[in-house]
């Protein structure tokens, strides 16, 4: 009887742990130096998700999408598989279980951000990040989230770095 419950115990503690990412976490300070950004997207990731991840941290005046002649650009090269169905199956296999059972799943992204000030190019950063994590009952999205979250976190410390952007 003490054994099934402890490997149930074990099992609903794994789906919220074990993430592991190749791209280390940065400290970011809570101010709102940065300008108004216009984030589009091309490849194999919308936006939409970039944006709010980069609006979620607050270091930007705003983010906005598309582009304005005037202002800073930013052109999201994405490689990536988080909008991929590779984790379907064994994601469909720990949902019948109700998520108790957790499901091992991976994200692999590589993006090139271009920054401009109006069609006038500025700066160019390289972000990748390899997760592997388990989806389970405490970890729905199986570090989906933290896996986008960790490459904007990047790109807004490496634009605080970097004076090149500003004119």
């Amino acid at each position: 009887m003490l054994r099934p419950l402890i490997v149930l115990l074990a099992l609903l503690t794994l789906g919220g742990c074990q993430t592991q990412h190749s791209l280390p976490p940065v400290q970011l300070e809570p101010a709102r130096e940065l300008p108004v950004i216009y984030v589009s997207g091309m490849g194999d990731l919308t936006s939409a998700p970039l944006r709010e991840a980069l609006t979620r941290r607050g270091a930007f005046a705003d983010v906005l999408r598309g582009h304005d002649p005037e202002g800073y650009n930013v052109i999201v090269l994405a490689q990536s598989d988080l909008e991929d169905q590779h984790n379907l199956p064994l994601t469909l296999l720990s949902a019948c279980t109700l998520f108790i059972v957790p499901a091992p799943v991976s994200w692999n992204s590589q993006m090139m951000f271009h920054v401009s000030r109006g069609d006038r190019p500025l700066a160019k950063y390289m972000i990748d990040n390899r997760t592997q994590a388990w989806r389970g009952l405490f970890n729905p999205d199986g570090g989906r989230n933290e896996h986008l979250q960790r490459i904007a976190d990047d790109f807004i410390a490496q634009m605080r770095k970097d004076p090149s952007w500003r004119e």
